[in-house]
């Protein structure tokens, strides 16, 4: 298991900057948990228990060493799943 932090700042793809997410990633490299914190502070939270609202959605596909190594999109930082846990327990708009 891994878990990632992700932030948009300095990318060069045309992504929104201040795009920041919480990732908890499985052994094949799927998302299993993921959160997202807007610019204005609004939390959201998905996971295979809440894939998807009106908000946005769990995101999909396999994340490998080489795409949390691509700069291009932003940056990544491995956590601990404690520091993990610790954003996951904060109250989402979505998700309780």
């Amino acid at each position: 298991m891994k878990f990632v932090t992700y932030c948009s700042n300095g990318n060069s793809v045309g992504l929104d900057d201040n795009i920041n997410c919480y990732w908890q990633i499985n052994e094949l490299g799927e998302i299993i948990k993921s959160i997202e914190i807007q610019p204005n502070g609004v939390l959201l939270k998905y996971s295979e228990l809440h894939q998807s609202d009106s908000y946005g959605q769990l995101p999909e596909g396999i994340v490998t060493p080489n795409n949390l190594n691509d700069r291009s999109y932003g940056t990544c930082t491995l956590l601990t799943e404690n520091d993990f846990d610790k954003v996951w327990s904060k109250k989402a708009t979505n998700f309780n």
